[in-house]
């Protein structure tokens, strides 16, 4: 699916003093409580709001948090699925999927020594899960155009939905591509950071570790092309199986937390990294030029040499500097998601 821009910007008309962040009733949290913190203004709506909105609505806000305050079932975003051809669109600017709970609270029954989760309250009290969380946030609501335009993002927490599936397609993220999570997974702890923003400052390794099972959902496979490509954020570190990669810095591992719009270890060196993701590397990580800050060709036209086609219209240019290509490695578990996205025209 494509989604136009077109008619976006007069859809900010609707509301002349918007809110930040928009919030759904049943699924707040933590997390409204760290964007008041952080300074955002925020709105909160009930389903029967949320369904009523239009594209233009959604397109008003920085960004949209939806969080999971009692580690619920599926149920529980069906509006979200029922709703996708209507929000979707709105989603212009970077985006956050997180396969943990960083601030629920798990059923009293479901705690055991050997439970896929934690205490997310008590953890939260300890920093970890609130550096996720402000990080996070702060990441979603700064997306923003060349031309300085703030383009909304998305911070979607999959916390319990998908923990106890061995494999299920994300229906709610399906305008964006097709997103595959693994459930029923081991206890992992070693948390490892594969890409940064500028916006994520204080996020680090020691955050996002040693949650007492740090992983409930990863991802095996996501779309991975152009403006809405992805890239993994954070990795179970170590493990192989179904969706384990080898990354730029080194290092393999399975991705929990994925991101649009973030920047993946190696990217914007000038070498062209093929086998780590890379479209391009102008060397640089700034979007605008043709290759994004992810090192995606802006136009979602790339070449396959380290260079992208122009955008239909000639809005946007390819990389100025020819990159330095690298053979694709052939250890056994390297590579990348196959691509299913699209490009924002």
């Amino acid at each position: 699916m494509r989604f136009s821009s077109l008619g976006l910007l007069a859809g900010l008309a609707v509301c002349a003093v918007a809110e930040d962040l928009l919030f759904i009733d049943s699924l707040q949290d933590k997390e409204y409580d760290e964007a008041i913190a952080l300074g955002y203004t925020a709105k909160v709506v009930t389903e029967t709001e949320w369904r009523a909105m239009t594209t233009a609505d959604f397109a008003a806000f920085k960004a949209i948090v939806i969080s999971d305050p009692e580690c619920g079932d599926i149920s529980q975003i069906k509006f979200l699925e029922d709703t996708k051809a209507v929000w979707s669109p709105a989603i212009l600017g970077n985006m956050i999927l997180i396969g943990i709970p960083p601030c629920k609270r798990r059923p009293l029954s479901r705690f055991t020594n050997d439970s896929k989760g934690t205490d997310p309250s008590f953890h939260f009290g300890t920093g970890g899960a609130q550096t996720l969380i402000d990080n996070s946030i702060k990441f979603v609501a700064s997306g923003k155009t060349p031309g300085g335009v703030d383009q909304t993002g998305l911070y979607f927490a999959l916390s319990c939905y998908y923990d106890s599936i061995d494999s299920s397609a994300v229906d709610a993220l399906s305008a964006f591509g097709d997103f595959t999570v693994r459930g029923d997974l081991g206890c992992y702890n070693k948390a490892h950071l594969v890409a940064h923003s500028d916006a994520m400052t204080s996020l680090d390794d020691a955050a996002i570790s040693d949650w007492s099972c740090s992983v409930h959902e990863a991802f095996s496979s996501y779309p991975s092309v152009g403006l809405n490509g992805f890239q993994a954020l954070a990795i179970a570190q170590d493990i192989i199986g179904d969706g384990s990669q080898t990354f730029g810095d080194g290092t393999i591992g399975l991705p929990y937390i994925i991101s649009r719009g973030a920047t993946p270890a190696k990217c914007g060196d000038g070498v062209w990294d093929e086998s780590f993701g890379e479209e391009c590397d102008d060397g640089n990580t700034v979007s605008g030029d043709g290759c994004s800050a992810s090192c995606k060709c802006e136009s979602g036209l790339p070449k396959g040499d380290g260079t992208c086609l122009p955008a239909p219209g000639g809005n946007i240019s390819t990389p100025i500097s020819t990159p330095i290509s690298t053979p694709i490695s052939s250890g056994p578990v390297s590579g990348y998601p196959t691509p299913h996205g699209g490009y924002y025209g």
